[in-house]
Parts: structure tokens; sequence; C-alpha cells
């Protein structure tokens, strides 16, 4: 049975996430991909055409998730391609982007991903975090 990456809750005026990974690359890409979905109204992934490295690259894991999600929601919005992933690089991290699929625009327009009750932590062998995104 394949594990969830993530699962949207019920809140009353933000979109909140629960993402999971196995590592902490995992649970950054997994929230990286519960925003654009969100944003999106799909679960579907464009294609990674090219890497877009995330600067500066935070110290700390929740810094990390909320950077790399800000900066996925940035470049939906602003140069209206979608992040598919992410990867590890010698000096962070890189989105993979690419064009957002055909026929698709943003349903929702997100602001930003918040530190609101996010506090990354291992649990039943995993890594997790609950993520608020800002509406």
């Amino acid at each position: 049975m394949v594990r969830p990456r993530f699962r949207t809750l019920t809140h009353r005026a933000d979109v909140r996430v629960a993402v999971w990974g196995e590592d902490e690359y995992d649970l950054i890409g997994n929230a990286v991909a519960a925003a654009i979905a969100a944003a999106l109204g799909t679960r579907r992934q464009s294609e990674g055409r090219r890497r877009i490295p995330i600067v500066p690259w935070p110290p700390d894991l929740a810094s990390r998730l909320v950077r790399a999600v800000n900066e996925a929601l940035f470049t939906l919005y602003a140069r209206r391609e979608a992040a598919c992933g992410v990867v590890r690089t010698p000096r962070g991290a890189a989105l993979l982007v690419g064009p957002i699929p055909p026929g698709s625009a943003p349903e929702l327009e997100i602001k930003a991903a918040t530190y609101h009750d996010l506090r990354p932590r291992r649990r039943g062998g995993r890594l997790a975090a609950l993520i608020t995104l800002d509406v």
C-alpha cells in the first residue's frame, strides 16, 4: 500500500495541509506538491524541465519548508510554471519546474505558506508537518 504524501484538512479561513515524507527532501517536495495542487485545484503534475535554486537555503527544517513552498508559489503566479519536485543541490535545494499543464490555471490564490502551528517532527518512522497556506 502506498503511504500518503499529503492530505488537505478543513480550516475556516486558510488551507491546512498535513504532509509526510521519508526524509527532509521528500517532506519538502510533498509540501510543494500539496501547495501547487491546492492552487491549481488538481494533483496533476507538470514535467520538471528546469531547476530553480532556492536561495538562501535556511538552516532549519521549518524555515526550509516555508521557503520552498513560497518559492514554488511565486514561480506559479509570477512565471506561470508549476513546481513538480525538489532536488538536493550542493548549496541546498532547487525546485524542478515546468509549464502549467495545458488547460490549467490557478483556481486559488495562495498568498504564502506560514509558520502557524508548523512543527515538523518524526512520526511512525516518517517526517510529518502541518502547513497552513494563507489564502
